[in-house]
């Protein structure tokens, strides 16, 4: 309690140019008091808010600090002195301050709980955030309410991706400020990363409508767009983003996005270009645009691409497993393997890369490494035909099959009867059992399924050899070669030689030596 009429007066008058925005006049009248009566805490707090108003966050602690020393049981200088801390990022202290503050008036809790919140989401401590909102919102749901706490309880959840949690959070604050557009932005994202992209448009639509001339706006109904294959809807909301700000990097890369779901590359190529040069960083971008070299079947540009990409997240499992197909496909067996290597040292059941690994392998060649990768991959995923036919392919290499092949082929194809590789397991268990007609035809529909694989080009070679159709056996295995069939596999034509002799050492022998 102030003893002078003089520090009283002039305590109050700091306060109302406090008020009023008049900080200068504020420091004066508070500094004044304060020569007037230096032991009173109540000024120093005061001219501390003044001083955190003008962005001094350091004097403003330092009357904070004498304000505590002053009267150590200060409820709301501890909380100022928190608030404060919290604008300097020294989080830790900050929360102290919030946690002695409630420690010193536990009824009045609300704001300081709120407050020790907000400092452990910066420290990304969202289970601690979320508990103290819990308790603000507990206690009083009003008030918690218009201090964020909704708001900000949403925010931890989308960090924990608990985005159902965090959609009821937005939902409740929006109830209270339902013009915020922010807020509108925050839902529409979180329904968006719920996976139901389509109730974040309307939204989107609303903020749009509360503020036209907001360019993310449209950048993430434009997105939303974009996941439901709305394309010209979605790039259309992209270009107002673009009228408004011509340097949005994210958004060109979003329009780039789009683009490629309408497989127009080369707009696609162009926007991912524009958004590397106004943001190098944007990593993300080398991985979307190497998938696009890749459909144009520009593997070296695409390696190039994911080559940057993993120079910055060199665990990504898919872009380490692409760039080592497309090593595969460019003959570049040995490092096509390291790659392959990585992703099971990352992910030591996924299938696909010991699939592709054992291809690796047989490029090598080191067939029997082939075989154990290949069986693996079948034991790990028996959804996926082509695992289990390629092994069964690589012991037709390695020995003449037994009556027991065709019914091993039968079984495989029954995983998938309409996979590509499906066709082949049936067609050559019908060719072992002599029923050669009817395997032709399932050959067949595997080349009209998936034209250009090597597999069904090498089988309809062996058929027709053995139908004595020379012609289309001739054209067929140099399909498959074109393809770049694995010499390894050729091993069945050893097949012909007491089948079809006049073949055998005429054509197959050549190829043969290719192994």
């Amino acid at each position: 309690m102030m003893e002078t009429e003089s520090a009283l007066e002039h305590n109050k008058r700091g306060a109302a140019h406090a008020m009023a925005g008049e900080y200068q006049l504020a420091l004066t009248e508070f500094s004044q008091a304060i020569a007037l009566e230096p032991d009173e805490p109540s000024v120093y707090h005061n001219r501390a808010l003044v001083h955190r108003s003008l962005s001094d966050y350091q004097l403003a602690i330092a009357d904070l600090d004498t304000a505590i020393e002053l009267r150590p049981s200060y409820t709301s200088a501890y909380y100022q002195r928190g608030l404060t801390y919290y604008l300097l990022k020294k989080y830790r202290k900050a929360i102290y301050d919030f946690s002695m503050a409630l420690s010193l008036k536990p009824e009045d809790m609300v704001g300081p709980t709120i407050g020790r919140s907000l400092a452990y989401m910066v420290l990304d401590e969202y289970e601690q955030a979320i508990l103290n909102l819990d308790r603000a919102i507990t206690i009083n749901p009003a008030q918690a309410g218009m201090m964020g706490a909704y708001n900000s309880r949403g925010q931890a959840h989308i960090a924990l991706k608990r985005f159902d949690r965090a959609i009821l959070d937005f939902e409740e604050a929006l109830e209270l400020t339902p013009d915020d557009v922010v807020l509108l932005n925050r839902l529409g994202a979180a329904y968006t990363d719920n996976g139901q992209p389509q109730h974040a448009i309307q939204h989107y639509t609303k903020a749009l409508s509360l503020q036209p001339g907001t360019a993310f706006t449209y950048n993430n109904r434009g997105e939303a767009y974009r996941l439901l294959k709305r394309y010209h809807e979605a790039i259309a909301d992209f270009e107002s983003a673009l009228s408004l700000d011509s340097t949005l990097a994210l958004v060109y890369y979003n329009r780039g996005l789009a683009y490629t779901g309408l497989n127009d590359y080369e707009q696609a190529l162009a926007d991912y270009q524009k958004a590397l040069d106004f943001e190098p960083t944007l990593y993300g971008v080398h991985k979307d645009r190497a998938r696009v070299y890749q459909a144009l079947k520009q593997n070296w540009d695409a390696i190039a691409d994911y080559c940057c990409f993993l120079e910055e997240i060199p665990n990504d499992i898919t872009s380490l497993f692409q760039r080592g197909t497309l090593y595969l496909g460019m003959n570049q067996a040995r490092t096509a393997i390291e790659d392959f290597n990585r992703v099971i040292e990352l992910e030591p059941d996924y299938a696909p890369a010991y699939n592709s690994r054992g291809e690796a392998y047989l490029r090598l060649p080191d067939i029997h490494r082939a075989r154990e990768d290949y069986q693996r991959s079948w034991e790990l995923d028996r959804s996926r035909v082509q695992h289990g036919w390629m092994s069964q392919w690589i012991d037709m290499c390695l020995s003449m099959p037994d009556a027991s092949m065709a019914d091993r082929l039968e079984q495989i194809a029954e995983a998938d009867s309409h996979d590509y590789a499906a066709y082949l397991c049936r067609g050559v268990a019908l060719w072992l059992r002599g029923d050669v007609e009817n395997a032709l035809t399932e050959i067949k529909l595997a080349i009209a399924l998936e034209p250009g694989q090597w597999g069904a080009y090498f089988w309809q070679g062996m058929l027709c050899a053995s139908l004595q159709r020379d012609t289309y056996a001739l054209a067929s295995f140099s399909e498959a070669l074109k393809a770049n069939i694995p010499p390894m596999l050729l091993a069945p034509l050893h097949w012909l030689k007491q089948e079809r002799p006049d073949f055998y050492s005429e054509h197959a022998m050549a190829w043969l030596k290719q192994q």
